[in-house]
């Protein structure tokens, strides 16, 4: 179990000092009711969970898991069950146990080291290269400064929402792409507080006619991964010959997936002040998957790493996922709406089409250009042959 150099009677009684504190952090109805826990009971249950969580923090390692005295597969089920949202522990708890270790001289330590092993927890990221680490680490080194996450789950949370230049893709006109303004977003902290405003503003949801990536294909639309990995950075940029749909990358796998239903369970507490902003992630995801052709040209493009099984396994995932999901319709609508706006532009899809079809593979491209000169030499020969009889005349 883990303890600190004063011995795990000092950290108990940490914990007694501060049961009514803690209590606090917990619902009524599971610790205050007639048969709920007394201060005692409360405090030893949260003395071995908050030490047991502190070690796993501390020395949990897949590749070494004999440092914790257990197997790897069991290890991945620890780390699994830790981001389940009925096991969260309030931070107050851990780095009221947690402060007096000779590491964590400071919270800002401590806070750093509950994002980095966040970070590592984090689905949306894939770690391609030591440079990639190290840029993900800084970003949340600067993260840590203003925020204080409320456990664990909701730590995971703020590493894949927050980014360098957050950019909430919101309508400010009909079509079109905008943001709350200042005296607005201060008076934000629930999807009804958003729908209030735009509502107030008279804007409706224009309705989008496509329905997957394939028939996005049609329209010339290609999904790109980008390199920012916040949900709310997401970009659509659209040129004479076709568009580019910026996602960031999802990784999916029977770690994963658990940790991603809990984070969209811990969105949809009544409880919890927030832009439903994962939730509305699963659901554009949703929007997108309708076969398995969907989800393989979101594996060839890099977005979704399938590790769970077959494509048609991920289309029954995201169609399960989504029903009766709570979600944001103005998060993501004006992206939405520039997909649409370029999906009806006839001129684009005929330029895309003839791109596509000539200009794809150097072969077309061989064969369009020895067309071309078949109907020059063809043209020439033809007014060699004319030349003569008109000189005649």
């Amino acid at each position: 179990m883990y303890a600190n150099e004063n011995g795990p009677q000092s950290l108990y009684r940490r914990i007694t000092d501060n049961i009514h504190e803690l209590r606090g952090f917990f619902s009524w109805d599971k610790l205050w009711h007639a048969d709920g826990y007394n201060d005692e009971q409360l405090a030893w249950m949260l003395f071995v969970d908050g030490c047991a969580v502190l070690q796993i923090l501390k020395k949990a390692n897949p590749s070494k898991p004999e440092a914790l005295k257990v197997k790897v597969d069991i290890l991945l089920l620890v780390l699994r069950d830790l981001f389940l949202l009925e096991n969260q522990l309030p931070y107050n708890l851990l780095w009221l146990l947690g402060k007096d270790e000779a590491r964590f001289k400071e919270e800002a330590k401590f806070k750093e080291s509950m994002f980095c092993f966040c970070e590592l927890q984090n689905m949306f990221i894939i770690l391609e290269s030591p440079q990639r680490f190290r840029e993900e680490k800084d970003r949340t080194k600067r993260m840590i400064r203003d925020n204080t996450p409320t456990h664990l789950l909701d730590c995971l949370r703020t590493i894949i929402l927050i980014s360098d230049e957050v950019e909430l893709s919101m309508p400010g006109d009909v079509g079109t792409t905008g943001d709350l303004n200042e005296s607005e977003a201060s008076n934000t902290s629930t999807f009804s507080d958003v729908a209030r405003i735009y509502a107030n503003r008279k804007i409706n949801e224009k309705y989008t006619s496509y329905r997957n990536i394939q028939e996005l294909k049609t329209a010339a639309i290609r999904v790109k991964r980008q390199k920012n990995i916040s949900l709310t950075n997401i970009s659509f940029s659209s040129s004479l010959f076709g568009g580019k749909w910026h996602l960031p990358p999802l990784r999916l796998d029977d770690s994963t997936i658990p940790t991603l239903l809990n984070l969209v369970a811990y969105e949809m507490c009544p409880d919890f002040k927030n832009k439903y902003e994962i939730c509305s992630y699963v659901k554009l995801l949703d929007l997108l998957i309708d076969y398995p052709e969907d989800v393989k040209e979101l594996r060839s493009s890099g977005i979704l790493h399938n590790s769970l099984g077959s494509d048609e396994e991920v289309v029954e995932l995201f169609n399960t996922i989504s029903c009766g999901l709570v979600y944001n319709p103005f998060l993501y609508s004006g992206i939405r709406a520039e997909v649409e706006k370029h999906y009806k532009r006839k001129l684009s899809i005929w330029m895309a089409e003839a791109y596509y079809t000539y200009f794809k593979s150097p072969w077309t491209l061989i064969a369009l250009l020895a067309a071309v000169l078949a109907l020059v030499f063809s043209a020439l020969q033809t007014w060699k042959q004319i030349e003569p009889d008109s000189k005649s005349f």
